[in-house]
């Protein structure tokens, strides 16, 4: 009896054992069609990290602090004038330097940046240029590279962080220098390289004379 059971046994003993042999196979492919994409993916997320890492390497940032010294000489307008120079565009601006700001003024008792540039185009040029900063940029100017900036080249600027439009205007002078009306200090001589000029620099523009 005891050998018929055993005899008995050992099919059943061997059907459960191919039954966990498959189940366990199947668990097996199951991992590894779930576990394959799961790595797959975390290969992907790895690179793309490293990806982002690169380009922020590479990425050119302005310092967050760059101090650019006017001279007193600049300041006052002071300097040393070649033949080269527009000895009335110096003359005319100086006349205009510690004049306040004043949004919409057009004098020295008050006066805004495309006030001060239509006034400067006014007197020195004869040249009559609309009263708005984007309109000037848009109506009377071409768009010319930084590399080609001559004296009464115009530099406009998007310093609001409300919108994306020119709000800001400029003339340039020579040796990196622009006369402009600034909201918080009127008619002053600053540099383009001065960080804050940087930033919010948009384009530099030239109206044909």
């Amino acid at each position: 009896m005891l050998k018929k059971g055993a005899r008995l046994l050992r099919p059943v003993s061997l059907s459960l054992a191919f039954a966990f042999f498959l189940d366990m196979r199947n668990k097996r492919k199951y991992l590894i069609f779930k576990l394959v994409p799961m790595l797959f993916a975390m290969v992907l997320a790895l690179s793309a990290c490293h990806t982002k890492k690169s380009a922020s390497a590479t990425t050119t940032h302005y310092p967050t602090r760059r101090p650019v010294r006017v001279s007193d000489e600049w300041k006052t307008l002071n300097i040393t004038l070649t033949s080269r120079d527009n000895k009335l565009l110096y003359k005319e601006i100086k006349s205009w330097l510690g004049a306040p700001y004043r949004y919409g003024g057009n004098t020295r008792n008050g006066v805004d940046c495309s006030g001060f540039v239509h006034q400067i185009y006014k007197t020195v040029y004869k040249q009559k240029i609309q009263r708005n900063s984007a309109k000037i940029f848009e109506k009377n100017c071409r768009m010319i590279d930084v590399d080609d900036l001559e004296e009464g080249d115009l530099l406009f600027y998007k310093t609001s962080k409300k919108n994306d439009r020119i709000t800001h205007v400029g003339i340039y002078l020579k040796e990196n220098k622009f006369a402009h009306a600034s909201s918080s200090r009127g008619v002053v001589i600053s540099d383009i390289t001065e960080e804050y000029f940087i930033n919010h620099f948009y384009a530099a523009g030239r109206v044909e004379r």
